[in-house]
């Protein structure tokens, strides 16, 4: 990832393994994440995004920290009034997640988003692989 782990990134990760000792495939580990967060980030909540809200699904790339990346369409956008084109950076066998997981997640939202000015609109899932999609605006998206 290339991110110095600072004081802060060291804090998120130790409440994240004392938060997901136990199955991460609770129903509040999307909740609870996106909490801690918001909270050690201190910014806008991540919305979850319904994965039939996308179309124009097209695959872009692999990349080295194990994304599958594809284009799509963002429809029904909460906040705006046209689509938006957006990036799905799926994680690969991410369907059960563990707590090395969701802290490798949490550490790469965070250094992603000061280093390469990324805008995090969402997480989604696929619906087929089941794995987990962090959901980029296009225009802040920055090298896949």
């Amino acid at each position: 990832m290339g991110c110095s782990a600072s004081k802060k990134s060291q804090d998120l990760e130790l409440k994240l393994c004392k938060s997901y000792c136990s199955s991460p495939s609770r129903p509040d580990v999307f909740d609870e994440l996106n909490s801690e967060l918001t909270r050690q980030r201190k910014i806008a909540k991540i919305s979850w995004i319904p994965y039939s809200n996308f179309n124009n699904i097209l695959f872009i790339s692999y990349d080295d920290n194990n994304y599958l990346n594809y284009s799509a369409i963002w429809k029904n956008v909460p906040t705006r009034i046209k689509d938006l084109k957006v990036i799905l950076k799926e994680l690969i066998n991410s369907s059960h997640l563990n707590r090395d997981d969701l802290k490798l997640i949490a550490a790469e939202l965070e250094c992603n988003d000061k280093k390469n000015l990324t805008e995090i609109l969402g997480i989604s899932q696929n619906p087929t692989s089941l794995n987990y999609i962090v959901v980029v605006d296009l225009l802040f998206s920055g090298n896949l």
